[in-house]
């Protein structure tokens, strides 16, 4: 006789009931996992981007503020600039920073154009860092330009300059009043079309070295005169030495006009 061992099929049909329920709730679960995984990460990923941004702000922030100053301080009136501001890779591993955020110059530049460094500082206790900001800055604004070729020692003329738009991308000095030329003689050579810079210009003396001048002497009010010889050049408000002519007396004093000193006896 042989005995033949029967599989219970109703046991079957529970057991792949049972391996499918199991199925689901293992791929509920790891779905689950990747859902509080993605949630934990992206805030992460969201902050540092964030502090990127926030770090970008402020630097142009200070910028624009530097130049109002800048602007008020030297009366210019219509001008536009351009930056392109690069903050460092390793701001995405900073923490956001609770308080507000400290800029401060890196370099001695006396205008806001060309190659800047801005330090950025977080000062929270928690979370204290601070990193280095690059800018390339580039300002346009009307400046003082030669419309003719100057010689060295020679009085500039209005009718040698004009007021030109100009981008200027590196620091350099610059005028933006033709009457802040008035008067002044160049001190090297000048091109037609070039920037005037005031490093270039000089006040021509008002007296010199070997002219015939007025000294006035004055005390309490009391006020005397007599004529002298210039021993060296002076500008206005510079102390000189003049020779008085009838005394031969060298005396010092301070120049006040065209071939005209002041003392006091």
């Amino acid at each position: 006789m042989i005995y033949m061992r029967q599989r219970k099929y109703h046991f079957r049909i529970t057991e792949i009931i049972s391996q499918k329920r199991k199925s689901l709730i293992s791929s509920a679960f790891y779905a689950l996992l990747l859902l509080l995984s993605a949630s934990f990460f992206v805030p992460a990923a969201q902050a540092a981007h964030t502090t990127e941004a926030v770090i970008q702000q402020a630097v142009k922030n200070r910028l624009q503020q530097e130049l109002r100053q800048t602007a008020r301080q030297y009366k210019w009136n219509k001008y536009s600039h351009h930056w392109d501001i690069w903050v460092p890779a390793s701001a995405k591993h900073l923490p956001p920073c609770n308080t507000k955020l400290k800029i401060t110059s890196r370099d001695n530049q006396q205008w806001p154009v060309g190659h800047l460094k801005r330090q950025v500082q977080c000062t929270d206790p928690k979370h204290a860092w601070r990193l280095t900001v690059t800018v390339k800055a580039s300002l346009t604004l009307p400046v003082v330009v030669m419309t003719q070729p100057v010689k060295r020692g020679n009085t500039i003329s209005t009718s040698m300059l004009k007021l030109e738009k100009r981008t200027l991308t590196r620091e350099t000095s610059f005028l933006t009043r033709i009457s802040q030329v008035k008067g002044k003689t160049a001190t090297r050579r000048l091109r037609s079309g070039q920037i005037l810079s005031p490093l270039w210009l000089e006040k021509p003396p008002l007296v010199k070295k070997g002219n015939l001048v007025l000294i006035v002497a004055s005390k309490d009010g009391v006020n005397a005169s007599t004529r002298g010889t210039a021993l060296e050049e002076g500008g206005k408000g510079d102390q000189i030495r003049v020779e008085n002519i009838k005394s031969k007396k060298v005396i010092r004093a301070i120049v006040t006009g065209k071939n005209t000193v002041h003392t006091q006896f």
